[in-house]
């Protein structure tokens, strides 16, 4: 381990938690970052199920660290602006996870910058953390077919098993992309649960959705399949069925949903292609109307 640097963890939501949580219990060393509003406190307690874990915290990177951050899209763009203040980010690694894409991924990200997609699921019930369902992981550099860090990886692997490296883990991104697309803004039009959008989402509907993000996929040298798209979807939706979307349970909370990441990433990445996506761009003006009429009650 002689290569191996520190934890800084940021985004104290499930995922987050769950992962410093997990590698605290390998004995490795995690601080937790704190927003720069934050109230000011030197350390902070996580729980998992019969385990605590009391982590220190600060509010910037003070050292060379691996950095694992699980945030909302929308958060992406101004941690990274925060980060690159920092000197010692440019010796640091950092380990990212969110929904949806950025238009600007390119000029924000690091070639070396890493992408975690994750099949594993995790809410928090009151100040707890539970770890609701076991999946599996996948990790890829943000240019494709770069070396892969292999402690850092080997203790990601440890702490959330199992993790497969993907050298091209764009693709991955985009298949995860586009089952979101599917599921979540649906479930906040028709204010359900997962397994419902089985009875209330046509065919004809899905189709289209997929059809619009296989076509920009495409544009992107990324081969999609919409049947595949629309199969796994349901697939999740079944696999679910008793679960909110994570976009629903922010509409519900009164939170800002990550639509524009996801459909409505869709919908602008297309005209900037020179396609159309009305099917994604009507998805995403809906929730986004939802959302305004929610917050003028």
């Amino acid at each position: 381990m002689s290569n191996a640097l520190p934890w800084l963890v940021i985004g104290q939501g499930a995922i987050g938690s769950l992962m410093a949580i997990r590698l605290a219990e390998q004995g490795l060393p995690v601080q937790l970052k704190l927003r720069q509003e934050a109230p000011a406190k030197t350390s902070t307690t996580l729980t998992c199920g019969d385990k605590s874990v009391r982590l220190p915290t600060t509010r910037s990177v003070t050292q060379a660290c691996w950095i694992f951050a699980a945030v909302k899209a929308y958060d992406v763009a101004p941690l990274l602006r925060e980060l690159h203040q920092s000197p010692a980010f440019r010796s640091s690694t950092l380990v990212l996870s969110y929904n949806g894409m950025l238009n600007d991924e390119a000029t924000l990200l690091r070639p070396h910058d890493l992408h975690w997609v994750t099949t594993h699921g995790a809410y928090r019930e009151l100040d707890r953390v539970v770890h609701a369902g076991h999946g599996q992981s996948w990790l890829g550099t943000q240019q494709a077919g770069l070396a892969q860090p292999q402690e850092l990886c080997k203790q990601l692997a440890q702490a959330l098993p199992p993790l497969t490296w993907d050298a091209n883990i764009a693709t991955r991104r985009w298949h995860k992309l586009a089952v979101n697309c599917l599921i979540n803004p649906f479930t906040v039009v028709h204010h359900c649960r997962n397994g419902e959008l089985l009875q209330q989402v046509s065919a004809a509907q899905w189709q289209q959705v997929a059809e619009e993000i296989v076509a920009l996929a495409a544009v992107r040298g990324i081969e999609l399949e919409a049947a595949r798209l629309i199969d796994h979807a349901r697939q999740v939706a079944s696999a679910t069925a008793a679960n909110r979307s994570s976009m629903l349970q922010d509409y519900r909370l009164g939170r800002t949903t990550e639509i524009s990441y996801l459909n409505g990433f869709i919908a602008s990445a297309s005209a900037e292609a020179g396609l159309t996506a009305p099917a994604n761009a009507a998805l995403a003006q809906q929730v986004l109307e939802l959302s305004r009429d929610r917050d003028l009650r």
